[in-house]
């Protein structure tokens, strides 16, 4: 079997990362995991990449199959207006095909320094701007086709977010006249202005 390559993908925006501590939601062996956004014309480098070694993975299908015409599966990412979504994961447990044992791992982790995160100390959340140390992995299934998954290697933050990762400006809202926390008092007289002058 081919050495897996390692790539390194553009710095993004992460949406909905576990890179920290692993999702065990769908999946009890766990799963490291990470939605990348990127922008189109630094997504192409990467895209090329996924082409490529969806080729190997029909070629190869061709092969072990006898069949010249293979399915090919969707890719791991998504187009939204001008961004690339990319899904990048690694399995946190299992047991070795070859060897039987079982196994656990973790990304590493990186600041911009070069410096280890301490995944006990620090928590990565949606909107930190990273990029991902990764391999393309070629398979294929009957059911699914000939296709490719990013394997996640390890993560560069080049700009760390903890706490929800979303201000009021990206859920879409703008500043308006009204209740402001450092004025609640206020607040109160007016509604109970209000509730006096309503029209029952």
């Amino acid at each position: 079997m081919e050495k897996l390559k390692t790539f390194t993908s553009p710095f993004g925006k992460a949406i909905y990362p576990h890179l920290t501590k692993c999702d065990v939601r769908f999946k009890p062996e766990g799963e490291f995991k990470v939605d990348l956004e990127i922008g189109e014309a630094p997504a192409n480098a990467l895209l090329k990449i996924l082409k490529e070694y969806q080729a190997k993975a029909i070629s190869k299908a061709k092969e072990v199959t006898g069949k010249e015409k293979i399915k090919e599966a969707s890719l791991p990412y998504k187009k939204e207006d001008d961004k690339y979504i990319f899904k990048f994961k690694m399995k946190a447990s299992g047991t070795n095909a070859k060897t039987g044992e079982s196994y656990k791992q973790r990304p590493a982790l990186f600041d911009s320094e070069l410096k280890p995160i301490n995944p006990e100390d620090t928590s990565i959340w949606g909107g930190s701007i990273l990029r991902v140390s990764y391999q393309p992995y070629p398979w294929f299934t009957p059911a699914l086709g000939a296709g490719v998954s990013l394997r996640l290697k390890s993560v560069q933050v080049k700009e760390l977010v903890e706490g929800s990762g979303q201000s009021a400006e990206d859920s879409g809202f703008e500043k308006v006249q009204g209740y402001t926390q450092d004025n609640s008092g206020s607040e109160n007289e007016e509604t109970e202005e209000v509730s006096q002058s309503a029209d029952f």
